[in-house]
């Protein structure tokens, strides 16, 4: 896995940081996942995981912790 995130897993997780007020990894996965089974349903979900690279929690979770490296790194606010 590179160090890349969509411009969508990134939006999803700033807005998993600001809705549960939290940057606990599990929360913010399970945040992430429910949202997107939601919005997303059958092959479309299928379809929209792998375009974001979110197909399995090990991944959800990998792209949360370089998200919130990223912007521990850089001081910047992540949401």
């Amino acid at each position: 896995m590179g160090e890349k995130l969509t411009r969508k897993t990134k939006n999803l997780i700033k807005e998993a940081i600001e809705t549960t007020g939290s940057t606990d990894r599990y929360a913010l996965c399970q945040y992430i996942a429910e949202k997107l089974e939601c919005i997303h349903t059958g092959g479309s979900l299928e379809y929209q995981l792998r375009r974001m690279g979110l197909e399995t929690t090990k991944k959800i979770l990998w792209s949360i912790d370089v998200f919130l490296k990223k912007y521990e790194k850089t001081g910047q606010k992540a949401s």
